[in-house]
């Protein structure tokens, strides 16, 4: 608590946001009813206080409470979290409260993005220049004159608040604009271009050098290996097919499209290689710091960007001023700039998936080499293997629920495949970066690292291909937050336990926590017959109650235009009747509605799916998203004669997957 009040006020801000964001009403009731509950029992157990041991009792572990939160870390973590809590409640009504829906507005704004393209119309990002500050999506006609960043603009248009989640678990446009600092859409009717260049001067340069790099890019390479190398190096994935993120994410090879710590580590020991002989290693990390920051500008300042550079600021600043840096400060400190800043941002599956990642890696990297200390690493290239497995396992630890939650797929090669990603990266993007910055300055030079950045690229692309190995992706149904918070609690206390027997100089921590477990196993160990009695009786119990009967359930999908119905029978039989579907190609109704909203629901076999009629509405085009799901019949309810061609693609052997 004294070397880190961050990390405790940090804490208790997270606890304030998520509470804004999933309960309406304050935290302070909350903690209101905590003491209450905390006076009543101190007062009653002072009242029947007895000199009799009790293996439970609440006096006995609230020292440990209090050992590991003293009260001015509870004081802390209070205030911070009502203070979390009442700016998004502010920030929810702000959002909530910014236009009627569907009305036409009039409004002056400044174009803040690059131009998204979508089948029907353009998309712009906006900064609406008006007392509430807001940021607006534009949808303009694709005929339409082309918007450039900066551009002054005066829009007339129809506003449309993001829609709520519709289904079960499904997505909520309303929250993923929220973290992207947007209010809402307008389908502009008419635009005015009153001014250029009216950003600010800092982020319009930026701006232009990021163009020019891309510019250079895709004048060297060839598109889909541009886009790439542009998502490698600059973190701009917008251009990237779908199925090629897909393949990076099934290989678990997609965090080296997020600019993340590999490349900052790389920025640094270039940056420093070249200027310590000249201006001495501490002018070097001041050099360093500055080119981190111009860098955070060029790729946007992504969640992972800001945790990277912030800790790698944060570390050689302490070495400059010769004083101790300490990991969890400093990533404490960068975490809770971004919250600070935007709330919302704790939404981003970046964000997640950066800062436990890091956290994993913190906590068990060292715990998992002892545990691999068995394993000889006599040349160099084995304690580098075991290094890469060491880190790959202690991120994929702490992520391994989040990636389940957000994505309901585990990919079971991703050892294979970092341990082979860490070999090239590394070289692709120090090629690249000097690709970049000699562009600048002799372009004819930079023609001889086009053949090299080629071949790695090429490489990369041919790692993603696990994707393709038989089981290289399981697919599993979304937990629950509760057991989420027990996977980590559960981890957390394991590696406690281990680093405690593992431990040759114990702290008074390890002896508390030691004789505790030592005094339970002494008392429970004459009844221990009756204990495991009682355990078998109550998984008996259990497993009886599950076999019961239920309600017949029903649940009708939002699918847009058409059908699809999911029924649970009381034995718990899974009928799955039309799929919905979509007259356009760029949006799968099954794989992106129907199959979320099943594993969702928790279930990873359908009995049998009944098709109603042939309407493109309620079939789809075909059945390739169900594949994920296993289903044991699979048939039309009309006549096989009218629907033959229907049978052709839905016919299916018993307990067949498809």
């Amino acid at each position: 608590m004294k070397e880190r009040p961050i990390l405790i006020a940090l804490i208790g801000y997270i606890i304030g946001i998520l509470w804004g964001l999933y309960f309406s009403i304050s935290i302070v009731f909350c903690y209101i009813l905590c003491f209450a509950i905390y006076y009543i029992i101190k007062r009653n157990q002072k009242i029947h206080q007895t000199r009799k041991f009790r293996l439970i009792s609440f006096r006995r572990y609230s020292r440990y409470i209090k050992l590991i939160l003293p009260k001015k870390a509870i004081f802390i973590l209070i205030v911070s979290s009502i203070i979390a809590n009442g700016i998004v409640i502010f920030q929810n009504k702000k959002y909530d409260n910014a236009y009627p829906d569907g009305k036409d507005i009039q409004i002056t704004g400044i174009v803040i993005s690059q131009k998204i393209q979508k089948q029907y119309y353009d998309c712009y990002k906006i900064k609406v220049l008006n007392s509430k500050n807001f940021n607006l999506y534009i949808q303009i006609d694709k005929k339409s004159k082309e918007l450039e960043y900066g551009d002054k603009i005066k829009i007339k248009g129809t506003y449309s608040k993001p829609e709520k989640r519709k289904n079960y678990g499904g997505y909520d446009d309303s929250n993923y604009l929220k973290t992207l600092k947007i209010v809402g859409r307008v389908k502009a009717n008419q635009i005015e271009v009153v001014a250029k260049k009216q950003n600010h001067i800092m982020l319009q340069t930026v701006y232009e050098i990021r163009g020019k790099i891309e510019n250079k890019i895709e004048k060297d390479f060839e598109k889909d290996k541009a886009e790439l190398l542009k998502g490698l190096l600059l973190g701009e994935t917008q251009e990237i097919s779908k199925e090629v993120k897909q393949e990076f994410k099934i290989a678990n090879i997609s965090h080296i499209l997020a600019i993340s710590g590999i490349h900052i580590s790389y920025l640094i020991i270039g940056v420093q290689f070249v200027f310590e002989k000249w201006i001495g290693k501490k002018n070097a990390k001041v050099v360093t710091s500055i080119c981190l920051m111009v860098y955070a500008f060029l790729t946007g300042f992504s969640p992972s960007v800001i945790r990277a550079v912030t800790m790698a600021i944060l570390v050689m600043g302490s070495k400059i001023v010769y004083r101790k840096s300490d990991v969890w400060n400093a990533i404490s400190i960068s975490l809770f700039a971004i919250l600070l800043v935007h709330p919302y941002s704790i939404l981003k599956v970046g964000l997640q998936l950066s800062y436990l990642g890091t956290i994993g890696i913190l906590l068990f990297r060292t715990t998992i080499l002892q545990i691999f200390s068995f394993i000889p690493a006599k040349t160099k290239i084995m304690q580098m293997v075991k290094e890469i497995i060491a880190v790959s396992l202690s991120a994929q630890i702490m992520i391994f629920p989040i990636l389940i939650y957000h994505f309901n797929m585990v990919g079971i090669y991703f050892l294979l495949s970092n341990l082979l990603v860490s070999f090239i990266i590394g070289i692709v993007i120090i090629i690249g970066f000097l690709f970049i910055f000699l562009s600048f300055i002799f372009s004819p030079f930079v023609k001889i690292f086009v053949v090299p950045l080629n071949i790695g690229i090429t490489f990369l692309k041919m790692i993603s291909k696990i994707s393709k190995l038989p089981f290289s992706k399981i697919y599993i149904s979304t937990p629950s937050i509760f057991i989420i918070c027990l996977y980590w609690v559960g981890i957390l206390v394991g590696k406690y336990l281990y680093d405690m027997y593992h431990l040759e100089v114990l702290t008074s921590s390890h002896k508390r926590v030691k004789n505790l477990i030592a005094l339970c196993y002494f008392k429970m160990k004459p009844k221990r017959k009756t204990y495991m009695i009682r355990m078998v009786i109550v998984l008996i119990i259990l497993f009886g109650i599950h076999q019961i009967p239920k309600d017949l359930k029903i649940y009708f999908i939002d699918v847009g235009q058409g059908d699809c119905t999911f029924i649970v029978t009381p034995r718990n039989k899974t009928i799955l009747i039309d799929g919905g579907g979509s007259l356009t190609d760029d949006f799968d109704v099954g794989k992106q509605i129907v199959v979320p909203y099943l594993l969702d629901r928790g279930y990873t076999t359908i009995d049998y799916i009944m098709l109603s009629h042939a309407d493109q509405d309620h079939i789809g085009r075909n059945l390739k998203c169900y594949r994920r799901i296993k289903c044991k019949k699979c048939y039309p309810i009309q006549t096989r004669e009218r629907y033959q061609t229907i049978s052709k693609i839905y016919r299916i052997s018993k307990a067949k997957r498809y």
